[in-house]
């Protein structure tokens, strides 16, 4: 990039910018998205959401909330999971051996892998709790996206300790129209997106088609088997239909179906531990070092590249790694399969001018075979494929089944002239999952015993009643309100083991009855119309499972639940600042864990496996900020930030019965996936040309975060899993409705630095003796071209 353009990016970003949810959601949604019942924004520019089941303006929601309407996410080019992390600071998107199993962390609170636990960040697609069975969303016409920080479970179907988000799929309008949208750009990007409405009796029966196609080249190139790693070659289509009988009945389904292919992401070589090498006084395993670093098999270690070598064995491959962080040194390619069909029905009834009656249905099925080779390297240590049965030969891979249904009935009203609001209701969630991870220990070195098959069938049956009110006191005290809620959740959790599974002998049928509250007290003093305070108390949980990939000595893979309560106090802005529109939102917590669940890797009679474990005590406190303002008629400037400053507080954990050693401890001591500091910028300049010609901008937006651990035992048993901090860069220049026409076009450029970064982090030390990373996308340049009828 030249130095002009770095002084021009640098300029763009030195002023006081930056932003989150609250400037891009006051955007004027485009006529497509606009159909949508629930309103973009109210009329102080403020965005509408329902975080609390109920439409509401973000400023008066006694909650921290990070919200964004459609507009915002075509501006920002959100296309996928991974995009989200840059609007909300303080949420990490988390792949996993590869770019499509992702989950979110938020405010500390993680999902570690092969634990079996649950997430701690739920996503909801329409209310309904979405589980895509380890595979991306479908991510395009949406008409809003929601980040609800802290403890959920009081108000959404799905308890929850760190958060939800909550996608809301654009709905049909009255009137025949619609928008589509092509993309192309670097990698042979190509990306095909449109929707269009089609009212078919006016007023009380419309429908809305939409679709989207993605495909583009991945940016790490195989130089062992050729072509790249995380290609993307998706597909989606999504029918819905509004029926209104009457003007008090309301009902509206929604059918998806998406297809995922392409390939794995593939993680690469991070740290790997050599013979004899210790950390704080624990020995370090030291398989890849020992099998392929030292000469001790013929054919493997150092050699010509190929299979099982790589010249100066594992230490020179490392070097060479460090070197080429776009390049790798695959055996196979990692073709990526997956599916899922979705569908929600949500009928609303309104009994009388104060009650209304919801029913919300869902259900999904998905399949995903992930195949994986996981020491990121050439060298066979650990890769997802067996030599014989269902799963044999390279590429091979996980394979995941997931069928879930739900049933949520509610009433929402008010009495007491209007003072009191309202919400009971009881929810019931149905799922299954199959699930079978095949490893080869070894590679073509592998005799039987080095043949694993973790294949198991769980189930999870989830009951919950709750109930959730709210008065306004105004008649004492001006703005003054208090909320207090609470749920109650019977979970059933169970786990069988298939013939084959590596530990099935010893794994009998095991089921287990939960049980938990959740509860929410908040008290809210809107103390002018632009003005809040607030203070929320919250308590949750995540319900305890089985862990498949460990063997159950005396039910040992069972790990109990995991208990949250927090304390938040905010303040939210909405309103002029020198005459010009401004927005800013302030919140404090600190969150208190009991029982966190996390994993450790280690080998148990022969097999990589997961112990997933309870921490006994986390802490977790921060500060979010975001804030935005018109600074004049051609300029806005915004901007975010998150401090999380998490620790476990009790982090020895007993591993006596796991091990049969008496005695034997392990201190949980790095928290992972929990960046210290995270921010975004952002400044929007609209340029000085005729009304006739169009609306042109040129946007800037950049997000920073700190470094962060990807692994519970940095300094004891798994070292060398910190990831730097970085920023990266983006800038879009846009032209709406060119030359009075309804046709708009845009160039964008992502990392626009080219700056190098890794996503995201996979431990493997105790059991392998290697850690991976995936690297992120480097400065990326694409178009688009759309159209609204």
């Amino acid at each position: 990039m030249s130095a002009a353009a770095t002084s021009l990016v640098a300029t763009l970003l030195a002023g006081p910018s930056l932003a989150q949810s609250a400037p891009d959601a006051a955007s004027a949604t485009p006529p497509a998205a606009a159909a949508s019942p629930a309103p973009a924004a109210d009329a102080g520019g403020d965005i509408i959401v329902t975080a609390q089941r109920r439409e509401e303006s973000l400023s008066k929601v006694p909650l921290s909330i990070s919200a964004f309407n459609s507009e915002a996410l075509k501006t920002r080019v959100v296309t996928h999971e991974q995009d989200l992390q840059s609007l909300v600071p303080g949420l990490v998107v988390k792949s996993g051996q590869n770019q499509n199993q992702v989950s979110f962390t938020l405010r500390g609170q993680t999902l570690d892998a092969f634990s079996g636990a649950s997430p701690a960040v739920l996503t909801y697609l329409n209310e309904v709790p979405f589980s895509g069975g380890n595979s991306a969303t479908a991510f395009y016409d949406f008409s809003s996206i929601q980040a609800l920080k802290g403890p959920q479970g009081t108000l959404f179907g799905r308890n929850a300790t760190g958060g939800a988000v909550l996608y809301q799929s654009t709905l049909p309008g009255n009137d025949f129209g619609g928008y589509l949208t092509v993309r192309g750009g670097e990698r042979k990007l190509r990306q095909v997106e449109g929707a269009v409405d089609i009212p078919l009796i006016s007023d009380r029966l419309v429908v809305r088609l939409a679709g989207d196609y993605q495909a583009q080249n991945g940016y790490v190139h195989n130089l062992l088997a050729g072509g790249t790693l995380g290609d993307t070659d998706n597909k989606s289509g999504r029918i819905t239909v509004v029926a209104k009988p009457t003007d008090s009945i309301k009902n509206v389904t929604v059918f998806e179906y998406s297809h995922f292919g392409g390939s794995e992401a593939g993680s690469e070589l991070y740290s790997y531990y050599k013979m004899g090498q210790s950390n704080n006084g624990f020995a370090l395993t030291t398989t890849l070092d020992t099998v392929y670093g030292h000469g001790f098999f013929p054919g493997v270690g150092d050699g010509p590249p190929g299979p099982g070598t790589f010249p100066g064995a594992v230490a020179g491959y490392y070097a060479w790694q460090k070197a080429h962080p776009y390049d790798i040194y695959y055996s196979y390619d990692l073709p990526h399969s997956s599916h899922n069909y979705f569908l929600s029905n949500t009928t609303t009834i309104n009994l009388d001018d104060h009650t209304t009656f919801k029913n919300i249905f869902g259900y999904q099925s998905s399949f995903s075979r992930t195949p994986g080779i996981l020491s990121g390297s050439p060298f066979a240590s650990l890769d997802l494929y067996n030599t014989t049965g269902a799963f044999a030969g390279p590429p091979g891979g996980e394979v995941f089944r997931n069928k879930s249904w739900s049933e949520e009935a509610q009433i929402q009203g008010t009495l007491a002239n209007d003072r009191l609001k309202y919400i009971i209701g009881g929810f019931y969630n149905d799922a299954k999952k199959v699930e079978g991870i095949p490893v080869i220990v070894g590679g073509d070195l592998a005799t039987p015993l080095g043949q694993v098959l973790y294949h198991t069938r769980g189930t999870d049956n989830s009951k919950a009643l709750y109930a959730q009110a709210t008065y306004d006191f105004s008649d004492y005290v001006q703005g003054l309100s208090l909320t207090a809620g609470g749920r109650y959740t019977w979970e059933e959790v169970g786990e069988t083991a298939f013939p084959d599974h590596v530990f099935a002998p010893n794994f009998p049928h095991e089921l287990k009855n939960l049980q938990a509250p959740s509860w929410n007290v908040n008290i809210q003093w809107q103390f002018n119309s632009h003005n809040q305070i607030y203070f929320a108390q919250r308590g949750s949980f995540r319900a305890g499972n089985f862990n498949g990939a460990v063997v159950p000595y005396n039910l040992v893979n069972f790990f109990k639940n995991e208990y949250t309560h927090d304390f938040e106090v905010g303040y939210k802005f909405n309103g002029m600042v020198g005459r010009r529109r401004a927005h800013f939102n302030i919140a404090a917590y600190d969150q208190i864990v009991h029982n966190a669940q996390h994993s450790l890797y280690a080998v148990v009679a022969g097999a990589p496996s997961a112990f997933t474990v309870n921490v006994p005590e986390a802490t977790i406190k921060g500060i979010e900020v975001d804030g935005d303002i018109q600074a004049t008629d051609w300029l806005q400037v915004g901007f975010a930030g998150a401090y999380t400053h998490a620790k476990y507080t009790k982090g020895l954990v007993d591993l006596s019965a796991q091990t049969g050693v008496p005695g034997y401890t392990i201190p949980f001591d790095s928290y992972p996936d929990s960046p210290k500091l995270s921010g975004s910028l952002f400044a929007d300049f609209k340029l000085p040309v005729p009304s006739e010609v169009g609306d042109v901008h040129l946007r800037a937006d950049s997000f920073s975060q700190s470094s962060s651990y990807f692994s519970n035992n940095n300094f004891s048993i798994t070292p060398d899993t910190k990831i730097k901090g970085y920023t990266t860069v983006q800038l879009r220049l846009s032209w709406n409705e060119i030359m009075g026409t309804k046709f708009s076009a845009g160039v964008y450029v992502k990392n626009l630095t080219n700056k190098l970064y890794y996503a995201s982090g996979y431990v493997e030390g105790n059991s392998g003796g290697f850690n991976t990373v995936i690297v992120g996308e480097p400065r990326t340049v694409a178009g688009e071209l759309s159209v609204k009828f």
